[in-house]
């Protein structure tokens, strides 16, 4: 049986997802059930939930999307600006147009909820889907859902408000079926998302983060490696975690990169790797490297990884996927020769206070870890550009230092011995003038 959730919610992850949009989730399938609508059958979306471990998002949202019966938009500033959530819109909003077309009927199965409050006009396209309405009261329109939640969960303007949303859901859900998108790709939707007017200012080198990925492939596989299917016929290929499937470590990353507002693209680890990232600082851009351990016994790929260990790049993250069913990654000699590659960075791997060089990175924190490292390494590069050297001003030359006047010495006395008779040579010398340190024996070159 096709699986048509009841409704889809798309929302920025820059939202609080973990605790004010899992709350209006909850409450408004709460709502559902008590005004008469059984979602159990036709669980509601929300990615969460709904993407397992392993799972391939791009298609299982594209499912969702592509067959879900109504859809709740939480519209603010990180939703206009996000695109992966424009994708969702606009791939929804197709299914509308299309049903339309069929029957010549406008579904509001599009319902979109004022989640924190925007500044500028809508494009007219997105403004025709009304997300207010009379009863809402002004204080939804002026602050937004997640300020209601976050003030008075349990008071009568969100709870109104709720109620309205659920009302919307169920008569869409329920009296209407739109047509199917079954083979939806997100990934080649042209979604309508950033919107220009809600974009925020970039500070100076956001933007764009640079992947280069240094892994093997699975004809040949790298040396000492018995497991082809963790492999594919080129490294961008590479599935770490077990059980190896899609998506791959790089599409993961990427999805990362876009939650987090950033644009990325994928390069492979080759001879000009040093260059390449001598170019993202001019560029003023961020870099990350996902390193298969395994790879670095390929000259090629050890040359480059221990050509940058020998630099310093305080804007570039290192990542080392693995997983602990993968019983041959736990071979401590593959870790051995990681360390020889990077035998200056490895003093800082996992350090919790320098969070650009992570090894051993299981499939559960790889989202955790590399969100950080994306905002470590833009913090400091930020920091870079601010810092600016000291110029003196334009003028004339300074004056040359006087030069340093010896007073004269008395003379030294006589030595001792019989009158006439050479003195015996000092192996020191004597003092080139009063005050000054006899020569001494540098102790260091006893250590």
């Amino acid at each position: 049986m096709v699986q048509e959730p009841y409704f889809f919610l798309s929302y920025a992850r820059k939202d609080n997802p973990d605790e004010f949009v899992k709350r209006f989730y909850d409450d408004l399938v709460l709502e559902l059930r008590r005004i008469g609508a059984d979602p159990a059958a036709q669980p509601p979306f929300r990615d969460v939930e709904r993407l397992g471990l392993g799972a391939d998002w791009a298609r299982v949202l594209g499912a969702a999307v592509g067959h879900c019966r109504a859809f709740v938009a939480l519209y603010s500033p990180a939703y206009l600006n996000s695109l992966y959530c424009g994708k969702e819109w606009t791939a929804f909003r197709a299914r509308l147009h299309e049903y339309r077309r069929e029957t010549e009927i406008d579904v509001p199965a599009l319902v979109p909820v004022l989640w924190a409050p925007m500044e500028g006009e809508l494009p007219e396209e997105i403004a025709r889907f009304q997300y207010h309405e009379a009863g809402m009261g002004q204080e939804y329109v002026t602050h937004g859902l997640m300020q209601i939640l976050r003030t008075d969960p349990t008071g009568p303007v969100y709870r109104g408000i709720v109620e309205r949303v659920a009302a919307r859901v169920r008569m869409a859900a329920d009296r209407f079926r739109l047509p199917f998108a079954p083979s939806l790709d997100l990934g080649e939707v042209q979604g309508l998302f950033p919107v220009a007017e809600h974009q925020r200012a970039a500070a100076p080198g956001t933007g764009h983060v640079q992947v280069f990925l240094a892994a093997g492939v699975a004809d040949p596989l790298p040396e000492g490696r018995r497991r082809p299917e963790y492999y594919g016929r080129s490294p961008r290929e590479w599935t770490p975690y077990h059980p190896p499937r899609h998506p791959t470590v790089a599409h993961r990353a990427q999805k990362v990169i876009v939650e987090e507002g950033y644009t990325s693209n994928i390069e492979v680890v080759d001879a000009e790797l040093s260059s390449r990232l001598d170019e993202t600082m001019v560029n003023n851009q961020t870099s990350i490297l996902l390193v298969d351990p395994w790879a670095v016994r390929t000259p090629g790929y050890r040359d480059a990884l221990a050509d940058y260990d020998g630099q310093n790049r305080p804007a570039t993250g290192v990542l080392v996927p693995c997983h602990d069913s993968d019983e041959e990654s736990g071979d401590n000699a593959v870790w051995q020769d990681l360390s020889r590659v990077f035998w200056r960075n490895w003093r800082r791997q996992n350090d919790p206070h320098d969070p650009l060089f992570r090894v051993r990175v299981g499939a559960d924190e790889f989202d955790d870890r590399l969100a950080v490292m994306l905002a470590v390494a833009q913090n400091r590069l930020m920091e870079m550009e601010s810092t600016t050297p000291f110029r003196l001003p334009e003028g004339p030359p300074p004056p040359p230092l006087s030069g340093l006047t010896i007073p004269n010495l008395p003379d030294p006395p006589e030595p001792s011995g019989s009158p006439g008779s050479p003195a015996s040579p000092d192996p020191a010398g004597p003092p080139p003038f009063p005050g000054a340190f006899p020569a001494t024996k540098d102790t260091d070159d006893d250590q």
